[in-house]
This record gives structure tokens, C-alpha cells and sequence, in this order.
């Protein structure tokens, strides 16, 4: 019998074999709502619908917690279109990319949201009032203090429009990774 629970300081909902996980649904936490950025079935218990009750216990405890729910997960995001009662919490704000199109972390990322409309690029390189919004924000979140304490600019950095402010891609459903090119740091390394 398989076991589904919410695993709330994992940012995961769980499936059980026993004691050996065999499947997860995976969320990264804004203040207003939770982006469901990941689902996995281990293969040999595919095709036991597992898959879409860890979608369904991650809804159910995003209504639960007063939260929506931004499914950036292609399968969660085939299931919110096919259920009416999913698609009722979905989240359907935009969130802003600040970067440069000469950063090859940001162009990686860039690549990733092409025509999507649930982003919105600002090239910070572009002109001088998007360097200065990018600016501010950086003087003032709290998110940047890693970035600034390691001499890099902190991009591609992701506002979402409750707030949050993270530079990690994998917390509003991206990849991260570089493809094959040099880096903006002086010393080879980030940007």
C-alpha cells in the first residue's frame, strides 16, 4: 500500500513504500503561493496514478495553508488544466527576471521562459531605469547579501509579484546550469 503525506519542512509532498520513498512532488514556497516545480515516480510504480495524488495532496494542502499554487511542473500543469477544481487556485502572476543578455547564466534562464507569459525578462543592460529598479532592489533585499558578500551581481534574480525575491531558478521551476560558456566574474566563476 502506498502512503502519500505532505512533508511540509521538505517542501515535498511523499510517497511510501514502507519506509522507502518511491515518488515526490516538489514545491518551492512564495508568501502567497507555492510553484509545484518538480514530480517524480520511481519507474516501477508508474502507471499506479501515484504521480497525480501527489499533485493532488500538494493542492489540497496548498488550500489548506490559505496558498495558490503555480504549477511549473509540466505534469502538474497538464493536471490544473484538465481539472476545474485545480485550476481555481492556480496562481497566474507574472514573474520578473532581472538579468543581462550578455550573462550566460541569465541567457540560459531566458531561454527557459521564451515565449512563456507567466515571465517577464528585464534586461538590466538595456536602460538605465531598469539598472536602477534592478539596483534598488538589490541595496535593499535581504536575498542579495550572499551575492554581494561574493563580489557577484546577483542575476538572473527572480521577483515574484508577492515579493519574494530569490536568485535561485529552481525555486520559481527552472534548471539551473550553465551551458558552455565563460562565466562574468573576473575570476571565471558566476556572475
Amino acid at each position: 500500500m502506498i502512503a502519500i503525506q505532505f512533508e511540509k519542512e521538505r517542501r515535498r509532498a511523499a510517497a511510501y513504500d514502507g519506509s522507502r520513498l518511491v515518488g515526490e512532488c516538489e514545491i518551492a514556497a512564495g508568501k502567497t503561493f507555492w510553484v509545484i516545480t518538480h514530480t517524480e515516480v520511481n519507474q516501477e510504480y508508474g502507471g499506479q496514478g501515484i504521480a497525480g495524488e501527489l499533485v493532488d495532496c500538494v493542492v489540497q494542502e496548498a488550500k489548506t495553508e490559505g496558498m495558490r499554487i503555480k504549477p511549473f511542473c509540466s505534469y502538474a500543469a497538464h493536471l490544473v488544466e484538465k481539472n476545474p477544481a485545480y485550476a481555481e487556485i492556480e496562481d497566474k502572476t507574472v514573474i520578473t527576471v532581472y538579468g543581462m543578455s550578455t550573462c550566460p547564466d541569465c541567457a540560459y534562464v531566458a531561454k527557459q521562459i521564451r515565449g512563456r507569459d507567466d515571465f517577464r525578462m528585464v534586461d538590466i543592460g538595456g536602460h538605465v531605469k531598469d539598472l536602477k529598479a534592478f539596483l534598488r532592489l538589490r541595496d535593499a533585499e535581504p536575498a542579495f547579501a550572499g551575492a554581494k558578500e561574493n563580489a557577484c551581481v546577483g542575476i538572473p534574480c527572480f521577483v515574484l509579484e508577492d515579493g519574494t525575491v530569490t536568485l535561485s531558478p529552481e525555486d520559481v521551476g527552472l534548471r539551473a546550469g550553465r551551458p558552455e560558456a565563460a562565466a562574468c566574474r573576473l575570476d571565471g566563476t558566476g556572475c
